[in-house]
């Protein structure tokens, strides 16, 4: 999974030859909207500052401006759906773990930008891995690029360092659920006082679905398998789900596990760091948890490395099918992932206004400058953006390099045996519906250990059988052998 990149934008596109920055004339230059999800605070006045510095560079070395616009979070996906039936918006970001990529592509919204993407520059074609690229495509055609991020994650516990050096617990030989179930009551009997575990957020036990099933294969949100098998079932007939609520539904019972787990609103973390709970378990990637959460000692891997069929590409970014330039669109998309300059501008906002580089060539806060009263909240928000692996490295990252370290990252990471399947929905909405509903009925009850998930099976495959769910099933099931077959 070889990933390489390149600091320039290459002058030959897929259209034809970009026009030499001393021929550009007023005339020449096209805008190309581009649509951001806010993942933090943006005050008017410093998106402008930022879009005029934007098109002083982008409409001399390219031939194009932009019009950015930032979309509130919440309203995003409706707006850009929306904003994609018309000529509105050109470049987008699209969010594809509820299956909207099938949907955007099967309603003609999203360009095929496939043939752009084969004449593009070398560095644009060496950014992306083959999963990342298969996780832009269908049907063979690519529809769109993938933020580079590191993906999937293993599954660990994060455990209050005072209590853990109190019991001469060593965190680090933790790596299976006996041993942390082990560690769970000698912490109980020692301070009954406090949570001995708590959900990782709010009622959601953990976040990491891949550890124990594979969660949405063919992005259809309601076929799961035990991992590395493909047989299709739903969440709550895995082996994987069934061994994770035994262990959570005895914890539960005995005491361990928050009563009120179903409303908790608080992140576990956050509970473990203050000493209001002994542990939570947590989801690792690149940035050792131990030092963003002070106070706490991190377990080995309970499960390694994976990543579930949704989680390459799960953010991309791509063109509308009803953009005016499609050609200056192109233009626009490769350059967010190949120009660092463009990127950085767009990412952090302007140099020594919202963004400084110290002495060590990190970028970080100009003097009385934090997130919460810098004006332009790229800097905060860099999930949001295409590519932060060729923006300077932050201060506060804890590594040297990002692209090393995510790309070594990466290649450590199991992907599921199904991934690139796609199973179109768009025709079965009422059905998706009626499952989600379903699993939120029962899902965090189980996984809490609040309800014994052998106590509610029964009622939970009647209500299945009752929505048509095993006749879905066995026709995804039979796309994903052929699938298989012919991969």
């Amino acid at each position: 999974m070889k990933k390489a990149m390149a600091g320039i934008l290459a002058a030959a596109m897929t259209m034809g030859t970009m026009i030499p920055a001393a021929a550009v004339s007023a005339s020449d230059v096209t805008t190309v909207s581009l649509w951001i999800p806010t993942l933090a605070s943006y005050t008017d006045d410093a998106v402008a500052s930022v879009e005029e510095a934007i098109n002083a560079y982008m409409s001399e070395k390219y031939g194009v401006q932009i019009d950015l616009q930032y979309i509130e979070i919440g309203n995003f996906e409706k707006a850009v759906n929306l904003a994609m039936t018309t000529d509105e918006v050109d470049v987008t970001c699209y969010f594809t773990d509820d299956g909207q990529l099938s949907t955007y592509v099967a309603n003609g919204q999203l360009l095929d930008i496939t043939d752009y993407f084969e004449g593009a520059s070398d560095a644009l074609k060496e950014t992306f891995t083959d999963a990342e690229i298969t996780a832009s495509s269908m049907n063979g055609r690519m529809y769109g690029l993938v933020r580079k991020y590191q993906y999937g994650g293993n599954e660990v516990a994060v455990l209050n360092k005072d209590i853990a050096e109190e019991l001469g617990i060593d965190a680090a030989s933790i790596t299976t659920m006996d041993q942390l179930e082990e560690v769970l009551y000698q912490a109980h009997e020692a301070h009954p006082e406090i949570y001995t575990m708590v959900p990782q957020s709010a009622a959601e036990m953990t976040w990491g679905w891949a550890a124990i099933c594979d969660r949405g294969i063919g992005l259809t949100g309601y076929a799961y398998a035990d991992w590395g098998t493909t047989e299709l079932k739903s969440l709550f007939e895995t082996d994987g789900f069934a061994e994770f609520c035994g262990y959570t539904n005895k914890w539960y019972n005995d005491g361990l596990i928050m009563a009120d787990a179903l409303s908790n609103t608080m992140e576990g973390s956050t509970m473990v760091t203050a000493g209001s709970a002994f542990c939570t378990l947590h989801n690792a990637d690149i940035d050792p948890l131990d030092k963003l959460y002070p106070n706490t000692v991190v377990t080995g891997e309970i499960a390694p490395p994976r990543a579930e069929s949704i989680a390459i590409g799960n953010l991309q970014y791509g063109i509308s099918a009803n953009s005016a330039h499609p050609d200056e669109s192109f233009t626009v998309l490769e350059a967010l992932y190949t120009d660092p300059e463009f990127a950085t501008l767009l990412s952090y906002g302007i140099e020594g206004e919202h963004y400084v580089l110290n002495d060590k060539g990190r970028a970080e806060y100009p003097e009385g400058m934090t997130a919460e009263n810098e004006p332009y909240g790229g800097f905060a928000a860099t999930a949001a953006y295409p590519d932060f692996l060729i923006l300077p490295v932050k201060e506060s990252a804890l590594y040297e390099d990002a692209k090393a370290t995510v790309e070594a990252w990466d290649e450590s990471v199991e992907v599921s045996p199904s991934f690139g399947f796609f199973y179109d929905t768009t025709e079965m909405t009422d059905f998706v519906t009626a499952y989600m509903n379903l699993q939120d009925k029962y899902m965090n009850a189980c996984m809490t250990g609040s309800v014994a998930l052998n106590d509610v099976l029964p009622q939970i495959k009647s209500e299945l059988e009752s929505i048509g769910f095993y006749e879905v099933l066995a026709d995804t099931q039979a796309a994903l052998d052929e699938f298989l077959a012919n991969k």
